[in-house]
């Protein structure tokens, strides 16, 4: 499954919605692997509320569809019946999702904090990268040895750098 927690959003989004105007962000575990690269499942991403004028194509956003939460990338934007409305996409997917209105979004991922680091949500322009995301993206299995291989080396940095115990 593509988004955050496995909880319903239709009892969960008005606590969600409620709890970000309150606090003025939230800390949501990830899950799925629709958004790897950037996200990976059991990362913590933090959403912040987002006005309907601040949302530019690239950014990351929370929205709502099917009783879910889902965590992607804005790659369009367009206006219809005078509404303005957006194509997301998981980085790791081939093909766009429906559009959603603006009032759908609960918020903007700002930060994605992987065990104890602080990563980068912008787009990476490098050849390597656009090549990452091409083979991620037709294949499941490429997925899953990156993510694992990405998880070995995370635990080896990590060992290196918390030193002596």
């Amino acid at each position: 499954m593509n988004g955050v927690s496995q909880a319903k959003s239709r009892e969960a989004y008005p606590l969600l919605v409620e709890a970000l105007k309150l606090s003025g962000s939230l800390r949501l575990p990830a899950t799925g692997t629709s958004m790897v690269p950037a996200i990976h499942p059991r990362d913590v991403i933090t959403v912040q509320p987002i006005e309907s004028n601040e949302v530019t194509i690239g950014d990351v956003v929370v929205y709502s569809r099917d009783h879910a939460l889902v965590v992607h990338r804005v790659v369009g934007m367009f206006v219809d019946k005078d509404e303005r409305r957006l194509v997301t996409r998981g980085d790791r997917l081939l093909k766009d999702d429906e559009p959603i209105d603006l009032s759908d979004v609960l918020g903007k991922v700002v930060r994605v904090q992987r065990r104890n680091r602080r990563l980068s949500l912008r787009p990476v322009k490098s050849a390597a990268h656009q090549t990452l995301c091409q083979v991620l993206r037709r294949s499941d299995r490429a997925t899953s040895v990156f993510l694992r291989a990405s998880a070995l080396l995370n635990g080896i940095i990590f060992k290196r750098n918390a030193g002596p115990a």
